[in-house]
């Protein structure tokens, strides 16, 4: 007897932003700092300018407070040339390869993006084409999925292309799939 455990695909995003704010990540400090402790982490005697890594968290809240500067790699370059791959491959059932925290990412990279629309005009118009793209990207890889998801499909090829909350979607999508032509056609249903 083995231990089935469910998890759901709102509690994988969860737990993936979860592990993704206790990343590390480096930050550089706007003025100087003599003394600061934010829950397990204490800071000393920091010059402006210096760097130092601390998990995302604490950049976060370092940051909301105009301490410091997240300095992480841009993860606007993935999005675009995620968004001009898959709508390249949009009339075809290929998906291109996502990297396996992307929708984290693009769940941060959008509330930064949201964030900084209020303060004027370009940013609300960068927000909207980013939120705009990102709608695109997500509707056609559902698209792609929901043909995967038939009871005929061959889905082993995307797989290794696709992230954890997208396989799980796909199971999710083939399950009920089944289900449903299992009631239309078997018999006693």
């Amino acid at each position: 007897m083995g231990l089935k455990v469910s998890v759901s695909l709102e509690e994988i995003f969860e737990l993936r932003k979860l592990g993704y704010q206790m990343s590390p990540v480096k930050v550089v400090f706007k003025s100087s700092l003599s003394s600061l402790k934010l829950s397990f982490l204490e800071i000393d005697n920091v010059l402006e300018g210096s760097t130092m890594t601390v998990p995302m968290w604490v950049a976060n809240v370092l940051a909301k407070h105009g301490m410091v500067e997240i300095f992480k790699e841009g993860f606007d370059e993935e999005f675009f040339r995620s968004v001009a791959k898959e709508k390249l491959l949009r009339d075809s059932a290929m998906i291109s390869q996502l990297s396996d925290e992307f929708y984290v990412h693009l769940i941060d990279f959008l509330e930064k993006k949201r964030s900084e629309a209020p303060s004027n005009v370009l940013s609300r118009s960068d927000y909207q084409k980013v939120h705009n793209d990102a709608q695109d990207l997500v509707s056609i890889r559902i698209r792609k999925l929901l043909h995967y998801a038939r009871t005929y499909s061959d889905a082993s090829d995307i797989l290794p292309k696709m992230t954890l909350e997208e396989k799980m979607l796909l199971q999710s999508l083939q399950k009920l799939v089944q289900d449903f032509t299992s009631s239309i056609f078997e018999e006693g249903a």
